[in-house]
């Protein structure tokens, strides 16, 4: 701010030219504050002059507006220094009592193993109850977060004049974030954008950049909030709109992010990013003709864009095109070899080709790169099963369903891994899992009908198989089994019956 005396300022008011005198510092007053002295002999301020004050009282203000400041964000930090306490300790203290760890349990007695498992049975009623608390309470907590920033008009900053140099830097910082989040190093991208918003609070274009490096790691909700301030200063900014149609898409909102991705394409039809995302959310929701057509819009623009040409590939395996499919995740991977859509998707289209060996090898590829990836584990599962290799297969579904435990895919195939090994009761439990998640699968359905067909529970076997209404020779092949099975049993029993009756 510089020494008092070098505070200047002519007003501004009614073509006056005068240096300016007083300051009017009441809460409540309508009227421009800052005074000259024929603005004073207007007496605007008159009914509250006791809160008029000279111009060198100014600088004081404002140092005890910024202590006071200080110390608000001091607090909001001790609240959330607080918050992240109380979550460690309920997180120590769940994992502390559900967790037990084969160290920890070779050391419990009887009566000690006995209360685990009373605490533990009820863990996944808790889960639930808890994300359900959690969840809400977070949703309110930013709502009223968004309710603060509107009421305080945080992004209505019109006082702060931003200087040229200040401009200049926030865009060179803004290129040099920018250039990171394009190599994938998102959190230091985050950190120089950090510096160009706080060079210039109105760079949209590093909100939008810092809202796509969130997205990326995954932090939907602070994504969309900055692009949102992205699209506040810029309405029509095609790469927040775009990336918060992606955002939406990433969360499974499909209709809410093809809504925003129309937006970015009616200001640019030919935004690649938008036609290929437009196309995922199509592929999404099954409309494969549909999705397939944006893609080629796409592709039409960018023959190389790697995204779109697997998308494509994905949509085709799923329309049971594998050769037309492998086709495209080809072209994919000449471009880019470490793609794990297209690596995953290839090795899947091999497995429904019955090569399973081809798939594994294309599969181990994914998984090299991303050893996380849910489908390649679930796949190479399945290929290992049908390659009679049923340990093995459950060694890689288990590791598929430890990332993600609602995957019915893999649920499915663990159960009938265990139904060849003849483990049917194990079998059943893993298949009802997959059916509380897919009741219509039909596939659950018919190993659930086999395992309790051997069961001899032939009432429920034939529950389970009308379930399917599903016309195809494998299913009726097998109920026709269990009733052959049903009827030797019946006739074994009348025949008891008979010897009991003559006695």
């Amino acid at each position: 701010m510089g020494q008092q005396g070098n505070l200047k300022l002519k007003c501004q008011q009614y073509d006056h030219k005068d240096e300016i005198e007083t300051i009017c510092y009441n809460q409540f007053c309508q009227d421009f504050r800052l005074n000259c002295f024929k603005c004073d002999k207007r007496r605007t301020h008159h009914d509250h002059i006791n809160d008029v004050e000279k111009i060198n009282s100014l600088i004081g203000f404002i140092e005890n507006r910024n202590k006071e400041c200080d110390n608000l964000i001091d607090n909001l930090d001790k609240y959330v220094e607080s918050l992240n306490q109380s979550f460690s300790q309920l997180k120590r203290g769940i994992k502390l009592k559900y967790s037990l760890q084969k160290e920890r349990l070779i050391n419990l007695n009887s009566q000690q193993l006995n209360d685990y498992l009373n605490s533990t049975i009820k863990f996944m009623e808790y889960k639930h109850s808890i994300t359900t608390i959690i969840s809400d309470q977070a949703k309110k907590l930013n709502h009223t977060f968004n309710n603060i920033y509107e009421q305080l008009q945080l992004l209505s900053l019109n006082y702060y004049q931003i200087d040229d140099n200040s401009i200049k830097q926030s865009e060179k910082l803004y290129d040099k974030g920018y250039d990171l989040y394009q190599k994938y190093k998102y959190t230091e991208a985050i950190d120089i954008l950090d510096m160009s918003i706080q060079q210039n609070p109105k760079n949209y274009k590093s909100q939008g950049c810092k809202g796509a490096c969130l997205m990326m790691l995954n932090k939907f909700e602070d994504a969309i909030n900055w692009f949102d301030q992205a699209l506040a200063i810029d309405p029509k900014n095609v790469f927040s709109l775009g990336n918060k149609g992606q955002c939406l898409r990433m969360q499974n909102k499909y209709d809410d992010a093809i809504n925003w991705l129309d937006q970015a394409l009616a200001i640019d039809p030919k935004d690649v990013i938008s036609l290929a995302n437009k196309g995922i959310c199509l592929q999404r929701q099954n409309k494969y003709d549909d999705a397939i057509n944006w893609l080629d819009q796409a592709l039409a623009i960018d023959p190389k864009n790697v995204f779109s040409l697997a998308n494509k590939g994905q949509c085709l395996r799923m329309q049971n095109k594998y050769d037309d499919a492998i086709n495209w995740l080809d072209q994919a991977l000449a471009i880019d070899p470490k793609n794990v859509i297209s690596l995953a998707n290839k090795g899947e289209c091999l497995r429904m080709q019955n090569k399973y060996d081809d798939a594994i090898n294309w599969l181990d590829q994914a998984l090299a790169i991303d050893p996380k990836d849910v489908i390649s584990l679930a796949n190479k599962g399945i290929c290992l099963r049908m390659l009679n290799k049923y340990e093995d297969a459950i060694n890689w579904l288990d590791q598929a369903l430890a990332i993600d435990p609602k995957d019915a895919f893999s649920l499915r195939n663990k159960g009938e891994c265990l139904r060849m090994q003849n483990q049917y009761e194990d079998a059943i439990n893993w298949l009802d899992q997959a059916l509380a998640i897919d009741p219509k699968d039909v596939f659950s359905l018919n190993s659930k009908s086999k395992c309790l067909g051997i069961l001899k529970q032939y009432k429920e076997s034939f529950q389970f198989m009308d379930q399917t209404n599903f016309i195809d020779t494998q299913p009726i092949h097998s109920k026709g089994q269990i009733f052959i099975i049903f009827r030797r049993q019946f006739s074994r029993l009348i025949k008891i019956e008979k010897s009991f009756n003559s006695l």
